[in-house]
């Protein structure tokens, strides 16, 4: 996989202001038409199934990075389990280089 090209876009989308991270954050962006949530490979189940739960039909995908990692490709000091973008661009960008928790559970 990829992931000097994953860390970044997700680097690009952040200086460009289309990414949002935390947990409320991105819950509130779920009300969004199209939006690309990222959970962080290591994200407690717990996060993972009430993510799951507030996205309702709402694909989510799994990022083949720890929070560590996650935090350190988009600037951030502390560590990020959950991120999410609304920008069809990097939509586009980022989807073919993530796989979703839902393909993981099967």
């Amino acid at each position: 996989m990829p992931t000097s090209k994953l860390v970044g876009l997700l680097g690009m989308c952040r200086r460009s202001g289309r990414l949002t991270a935390g947990f409320d954050a991105v819950v509130a962006l779920c009300r969004e038409p199209q939006v690309l949530l990222m959970l962080a490979s290591d994200a407690s189940e717990r996060t993972v199934r009430q993510l799951c739960f507030q996205a309702g039909d709402i694909p989510v995908y799994r990022l083949p990075l720890t929070r560590e990692e996650t935090a350190h490709a988009v600037g951030s000091h502390k560590p990020l389990a959950v991120l999410a973008t609304a920008d069809q661009g990097f939509i586009r960008a980022l989807r073919p280089l993530l796989t979703t928790v839902q393909e993981e559970e099967s």
